[in-house]
């Protein structure tokens, strides 16, 4: 299934442009943190609620590498994230269900 919408906050919007006005000259890497949510009628849209802006390890002009312990924490912060979404839901269910 191919994705037909991409929604994201204005603060992940902010935040890549000012990731990438920052390192103007030079190629950036980062995360989307997100989710994707399908519609009866086939299509998918995917949900941006976070961004991970990666700094580079390696500053040659043909390359752009991010070290493991970049990652790692942008897949804390991805975990992390998720289940503080997942919050409010799980308690307004648990006073629904009393």
């Amino acid at each position: 299934m191919a994705l037909t919408c991409v929604n994201m906050s204005e603060d992940v919007w902010l935040t890549c442009l000012t990731h990438a006005l920052s390192t103007e000259t030079e190629e950036i890497m980062g995360l989307l943190l997100g989710d994707i949510q399908y519609s009866k009628n086939g299509s998918a849209t995917a949900m941006i609620w976070g961004a991970s802006p990666q700094s580079r390890s390696d500053r040659q002009k043909d390359r752009v590498e991010t070290n493991p312990e970049q990652l790692a924490a942008a897949s804390a912060q991805a975990e992390i994230s998720f289940f503080l979404l997942l919050l409010p839901y799980s308690i307004n269910l648990y006073f629904v269900s009393i």
